[in-house]
């Protein structure tokens, strides 16, 4: 059983206050997870209390963990974890604990007690679910200039560096990593992907390019000047959005997760869950590291959203409706996805799959 696999059988194995996860390019399974008052475990059990009468929670509450005597046996002392970290030591007889939640992010959080007596251990377990404790900020955006953009790339990912775009494109049969001229549109390179496979997120890593697939579970790494096929790698999940920062490499698989992988052997470290104060951000699709913060479209909106990637909390959601004019669009026209960041230059891009433009925006907030 692979990582993510564990992670996700242990969180929905144990208690949790709702739950759920999906996508379409739709691409996770819904999961209800519905609140236990009590987890049963052999001597000792386990009791959340002080919620809200949703079962829901957000980060910074507080909330009390009680293990309960089933059998009334005594432990000689406890430790408790939360997210894998231990939190607090108890000793014989401390049977209640206030557990404050500012420091949690957000998302499924798994508890752990480990009760020991008589050099013997037992292990109860438990998780809450925290919202974002956060209102998300509403901004919009200003057109500073416009590029032409090939209309019959659907686009998947999308990088700036050196003057150049480098951009994956998606659908079987036609899916390509190509270089573009910003100022015509014009294709510079091109390397076709064979027909099994659907192009996805796409991120510069050092001097390569990396790329991932859709529903193949493989990613591709080439070599940025000649676009080389340098290696191919596992994916556990489905690819849809790529980006790399400070050695790391973060995916979306179109649910509330970005998976933070290794950049040498890409396996999974671990994973964040995106939430706002209403409950999980699904349909994570295309993204981009901006001055530390991930901006990630989410998939068939007109929306970005500015995420803290440390705790899983959408700071601000963009607003880019009719960033694309209506006399431009077509039948062929499809959704906003593509964000690039010039960082030398402070330029932000974004366009969409088949738009004839691209464009590049200055973030404003929203008048209140």
């Amino acid at each position: 059983m692979n990582f993510i696999n564990k992670i996700l059988l242990f969180s929905t194995s144990a208690l949790c206050f709702s739950c759920g996860q999906s996508g379409q390019e739709n691409k996770t399974q819904n999961q209800n997870i519905q609140q236990q008052p009590v987890v049963q475990e052999k001597n000792f059990s386990l009791k959340l209390s002080n919620l809200d009468e949703n079962s829901i929670g957000k980060v910074a509450d507080k909330f009390s963990l009680d293990i309960i005597k089933e059998k009334g046996v005594d432990f000689d002392s406890a430790t408790v974890n939360a997210d894998g970290k231990k939190i607090a030591a108890l000793n014989s007889g401390e049977l209640s604990l206030t557990i404050d939640t500012k420091d949690f992010r957000c998302g499924i959080v798994p508890l752990t007690v480990q009760v020991f007596k008589d050099g013997k251990s037992e292990y109860l377990s438990a998780s809450v679910k925290l919202h974002s404790d956060i209102v998300p900020k509403r901004k919009t955006f200003k057109v500073v200039k416009t590029f032409n953009h090939d209309n019959q790339a659907y686009t998947q990912g999308l990088q700036y560096e050196d003057g150049v775009f480098y951009e994956s494109t998606g659908l079987k049969k036609k899916s390509s990593l190509r270089k573009v001229k910003p100022e015509t549109g014009e294709i510079l390179q091109s390397f076709i992907l064979e027909d099994e496979y659907f192009g996805e997120g796409l991120t510069i890593m050092d001097d390569k390019l990396v790329q991932l697939t859709w529903q193949n579970h493989k990613g591709f790494v080439y070599d940025k000047t000649s676009f080389e096929k340098i290696r191919e790698f596992d994916v556990a999940t489905e690819g849809w959005g790529l980006t790399y920062f400070n050695d790391t490499l973060y995916l979306t698989d179109g649910s509330e997760n970005i998976y933070f992988l290794e950049k040498n052997n890409f396996s999974t470290v671990k994973y964040v869950q995106v939430y706002d104060n209403l409950g999980p951000v699904k349909m994570l699709n295309e993204t981009e590291m901006i001055d530390g913060k991930l901006y990630a479209n989410i998939y068939q909106s007109d929306l970005i959203a500015e995420i803290d990637y440390h705790t899983g909390k959408v700071l601000s959601y963009i607003e880019l409706t009719n960033l694309l004019p209506q006399n431009l669009r077509t039948d062929n026209t499809d959704v906003l996805n593509g964000i690039a960041y010039d960082e030398k230059g402070n330029r932000l891009f974004v366009t969409g799959k088949n738009w004839p433009k691209l464009f590049q925006i200055q973030i404003i907030d929203q008048a209140k």
